[in-house]
């Protein structure tokens, strides 16, 4: 209950500016299966710089953020770039007809029981986490708000090491 009124105040009640938090610490282990039934799990991303981003649905600063994030993922996966959409939305229906709408690419997947969320510590939605190549967190974002763009592909090109 107390995550659905924080999860509340942040999207609809409190203004959605995005902000960034630099603050390294080992990215939390997860495992989730993603919309086509594969499992995906934080390892397997190793040598990969990871965007989580945890979103659901009915968040609308969520909803702005993905075309967004497909562009960054196309730009860049090719230069070992990953976006991972964490929904804490439980209908893998709901949540796969709804990407369908915006054309993502990327992989999403459903942690159901917020298990990974309360790992990461998510408050509010949508919360996005950049990981780098060797597991760890390098910047926490909270909120979206399209002026920080270019922030997230600055931070982005520099784990990249695309100077």
């Amino acid at each position: 209950m107390r995550r659905a009124i924080t999860a509340f105040l942040f999207t609809f009640l409190l203004p959605c500016d995005g902000f960034a938090v630099h603050d390294t610490y080992p990215a939390p282990a997860f495992s989730l299966t993603d919309l086509h039934g594969t499992q995906l799990t934080l390892q397997q991303f190793r040598g990969k710089v990871l965007y989580l981003v945890f979103w659901a649905p009915w968040c609308v600063p969520c909803r702005d953020e993905l075309p967004d994030l497909e562009r960054l993922y196309v730009k860049y996966r090719d230069k070992g770039f990953v976006v991972i959409a964490i929904s804490v939305e439980t209908s893998a229906s709901g949540v796969s007809s709804f990407l369908k709408k915006f054309a993502v690419t990327f992989p999403a997947v459903i942690d159901g029981s917020s298990q990974v969320a309360d790992a990461y510590r998510v408050s509010g939605l949508p919360a996005s986490f950049l990981i780098d190549r060797t597991g760890v967190v390098q910047k926490r974002y909270w909120g979206f708000e399209k002026r920080s763009l270019l922030n997230y592909e600055t931070d982005i090109a520099d784990l990249l090491d695309l100077k």
